[in-house]
């Protein structure tokens, strides 16, 4: 069997209260997140990656305005504005910080978070992007279609809890994505408020 290569508690010991939180969860599950099950299960996070949802807010926009649905296609506009300032928010984030990805500290027993704009994928765990737009774009969809409010913001939430699993981010990177995507959901909002997007009759309108 491979050596198991923790990482050690004396470098526990000398990190900051949140950061101790998230690598101690990390090593506690390590025979979990170590599983070829749950690594697999992991991976359905991948759905909220860009592509796939800035294709899902393509298709809304195409469906909406196909269907003559003004109001789903300011959901598909609000949406796309959200997943951009997302992606904007969470580049930032990890262009500014470097933080080891807890599959890299389950490798190799070694752990580093600092400032920093290193381009290494293994170092660009702070914050989690794939939870940022899932978020964005959840709450973005509900403030059209408030009813579904529940069901999209459990769907975002699913999405950020399985980049643990996945190996890609810790709790506190999940933590860090969602308030940057409902941060980048508010400023899409305020725009859509400026331009003034109303749906009138069949048509989508802007304010004159």
């Amino acid at each position: 069997m491979p050596q198991v290569r923790r990482l050690p508690k004396q470098r526990i010991a000398k990190l900051s209260l949140p950061e101790r939180i998230d690598v101690e969860f990390i090593e506690k599950l390590r025979p979990v997140l170590q599983a070829p099950t749950v690594k697999w299960i992991g991976e359905l996070g991948n759905v909220g990656d860009e592509p796939p949802l800035l294709g899902l807010s393509l298709a809304l926009l195409a469906g909406g305005t196909i269907a003559r649905r003004p109001l789903l296609q300011r959901a598909a506009i609000r949406m796309l504005l959200a997943h951009l300032f997302a992606i904007a928010l969470k580049e930032w984030g990890k262009n500014n910080v470097d933080r080891t990805r807890p599959n890299k500290q389950l490798r190799s027993g070694r752990y580093h978070m600092a400032k920093g704009k290193s381009r290494a994928a293994a170092l660009r765990s702070f914050p989690s992007g794939h939870t940022a737009s899932a978020w964005a774009l959840a709450r973005a969809f509900s403030r059209d279609y408030p009813r579904y409010t529940g069901s999209v913001l459990a769907a975002a939430a699913v999405n950020g809890a399985l980049q643990i699993p996945r190996g890609a981010h810790y709790p506190g990177d999940v933590v860090a994505g969602g308030m940057a995507g409902a941060i980048a959901e508010k400023v899409a909002d305020l725009m859509i408020r400026m331009i003034g997007l109303r749906p009138t009759g069949q048509k989508l309108v802007a304010a004159a």
